[in-house]
């Protein structure tokens, strides 16, 4: 009976599709003898085809996914139909864009669809690669529970890189929630050797700070790949950047997570010791550059007051966990994850909003309640008891021209009529 009924309800199924689907392991008109990705890096991804079949193709589809993405990316190929049955076609996906870039070390799953004029469709099989920067092409890697690292060259530096990322995932665990599973999908770096290398892989931020900062790392939360320029600092960068990878998995990419708590978090995670924040802290305190942590969306354009945020950042992340430990941090990024904007899930976590939580580190450190600087704000009042605007010096100027004119007129018709007497 159960028998009949799985049959009944697949039938029915089949009878409302709309087409048949036609998958890589059954028997089928399509012959593949060529799938393929071909990788140009930084310019694009080329998808390849070959095969040969009896039955028109309509289109072929690329479906494909990259990292941690939730939503596939697609295209379609320009393929042609050549003497017995063989059909070709190739789809370029451009990775030179802002909305296309993929980053070096990105784990892509791809399939192709073949649309068939009688309706059927042919799913190929799931293929899945890494994506390399292919400037180069002697690329090995070290691995760990955690982690892989790509580099070339220096093995040493690779695996004591991956040593102190292995431990810091351990460290982190209580906070960003670190699966101990077998099936934990792992964090690839993409280690370069000199800034030469590594710029044409990142992504620029500003004019300003391509001129005057070095981007010695970047995190791509999507993707699940930094890139770390590698030199004395590398510990710090990567450290760094993986928990920006952690961060964003724990709130799920959440639009809400704002960046001081994201770059707070990442240098509270940073493992190099040398790297310090503090004299451009005591700088800020004391020419009163802090801005409040509302503000702290987005970091200054300036240089200077860049380094400032980040140890701004820093400090308050450092007062949150020494007050209140790593388990409200982790109920605060929980709440984030859910949709809560940051007062919500402070009020939630620490019965307290933004603005008592600034007030409150300020008062730590003895930086004071914030108080805008003379210069940052002009009030423009629509009636100014000073000047108004029926009462213009411009006014009267006018006011009083015309005035002499008139007297001036007056003057020349006196005089003219005593020339006529």
């Amino acid at each position: 009976m159960l028998k009949i009924k799985f049959i009944f309800l697949f039938s029915i199924f089949f009878l409302f599709s709309s087409s048949s689907y036609i998958y890589a392991d059954s028997d089928t008109d399509l012959e593949i003898l060529k799938l393929e990705a071909v990788v140009d890096f930084p310019e694009k991804i080329s998808f390849i085809f070959e095969g040969e079949t009896d039955k028109k193709i309509s289109d072929i589809k690329v479906n494909f996914k990259t990292g941690d993405r939730k939503t596939l990316q697609y295209g379609y190929m320009d393929y042609k139909t050549e003497q017995n049955n063989f059909v070709s076609g190739v789809m370029d996906f451009r990775i030179n864009t802002t909305g296309g870039f993929i980053p070096p070390g990105s784990t892509i799953n791809w399939h192709i669809i073949v649309y068939f004029d009688d309706g059927t469709q042919y799913i190929s099989e799931d293929i899945e690669f890494v994506m390399l920067d292919t400037r180069f092409d002697d690329w090995e890697f070290v691995e760990g529970d955690y982690v892989r690292i790509y580099y070339r060259y220096s093995k040493s530096r690779a695996e004591k890189l991956l040593s102190e990322c292995e431990i810091l995932m351990i460290d982190m665990a209580p906070i960003v929630d670190i699966s101990t599973s077998t099936t934990y999908k792992k964090i690839h770096m993409t280690l370069y050797n000199n800034y030469t290398e590594m710029l044409g892989a990142i992504r620029s931020k500003s004019k300003t700070s391509d001129r005057e900062l070095v981007t010695a790392g970047q995190a791509f939360d999507e993707s699940s790949v930094v890139l770390v320029l590698a030199g004395k600092t590398d510990i710090g960068t990567a450290t760094h950047e993986i928990m920006h990878i952690l961060v964003g998995r724990k709130t799920e990419g959440s639009i809400n997570l704002p960046l001081w708590l994201n770059e707070g978090l990442a240098e509270y995670a940073n493992r190099d010791t040398t790297i310090t924040y503090d004299l451009y802290l005591d700088w800020a305190i004391g020419t009163n550059q802090l801005k409040p942590l509302s503000q702290l969306q987005t970091f200054p354009g300036d240089p200077k007051l860049t380094l400032v945020s980040y140890g701004q950042s820093r400090s308050v992340i450092n007062y949150m966990i020494d007050n209140y430990g790593e388990d409200k941090m982790n109920l605060l990024l929980t709440y984030i994850s859910k949709g809560n904007t940051i007062d919500e899930a402070l009020i939630s976590t620490y019965g307290f909003d933004i603005k008592a939580l600034d007030n409150n580190w300020r008062k730590s450190i003895g930086a004071g309640q914030y108080k805008p600087r003379e210069n940052e704000t002009i009030t423009v009042l629509k009636k100014n008891p000073i000047i108004d605007s029926t009462f213009r010096p411009t006014n009267w100027i006018i006011i009083s021209l015309v005035g002499l004119f008139l007297v001036y007129l007056f003057a020349v018709g006196v005089i003219g009529l005593r020339d006529n007497k």
